[in-house]
């Protein structure tokens, strides 16, 4: 990748990193297209359509999604011209879905030339996820170290009173960090070694606009 910004990459982030959040900012400024698949995946189920009723029965089931499934799900959804640049979010999630990723390359015939990883630790991604609190009136969001409400644990719209997530509860926050150290970790070394010269890295500790910025410089788009 030396020498010019990515056309097409792949974002990895471990939950609390910030990952989505900055791929959507990048998607904005610059022209990146989203891929998503657990948003593909909700919307053809939401649909009923025939990928989405085979998905509804995987999942109803208590099993993966298939790699096989996922392939057909982002030939579907995805058409990309050559004016297109496309940025994964989170995806692969899985060393499974690496030859699903290629499969999709050579269907399609674009190439990834860059796999960024927004490192975080897991301890602050922890405290990231788990001071964070919605209201349950107005939907507004806070986060009691980086943005508090003026009046503890209350609502600065309503004043009612906030709550935490159920999917920012301890024990969910810290399965998910371990389900991401588990599957997806292994995904990011394998490019480290597969594919060293893609891979790139940006602090994640940081601040949210010093993050961007470091991930505009690293990237080469600014």
């Amino acid at each position: 990748m030396p020498g010019h910004a990515p056309l097409h990459l792949v974002m990895f982030g471990r939950p609390g990193s910030g990952k989505s959040s900055l791929a959507e900012r990048l998607g904005k400024e610059f022209g990146y297209q989203l891929v998503r698949t657990g948003e593909m995946l909700r919307e053809s189920v939401r649909k009923g359509d025939s990928i989405g009723v085979r998905l509804a029965d995987q999942l109803s089931t208590g099993n993966l999604v298939s790699d096989e499934l996922i392939l057909e799900l982002l030939e579907h959804n995805l058409r990309p011209s050559k004016e297109s640049k496309l940025l994964f979010d989170g995806f692969p999630r899985t060393l499974g879905q690496v030859s699903v990723l290629e499969r999709f390359e050579n269907s399609l015939g674009f190439k990834v030339d860059c796999f960024l990883d927004v490192a975080v630790s897991r301890e602050d991604a922890v405290a990231r996820m788990t001071c964070r609190r919605v209201c349950p009136s107005c939907g507004a969001t806070y986060h009691l170290i980086a943005k508090p409400p003026k009046v503890d644990e209350t609502c600065d719209v309503d004043g009612v009173k906030l709550e935490r997530r159920k999917d920012d509860a301890i024990d969910v926050v810290n399965y998910r960090q371990k389900v991401y150290d588990q599957q997806t970790q292994p995904v990011i070394d394998h490019y480290r070694v597969a594919t060293p010269a893609l891979c790139r890295a940006v602090n994640g500790n940081q601040a949210v606009d010093a993050v961007y910025r470091d991930t505009v410089r690293v990237l080469g788009l600014g």
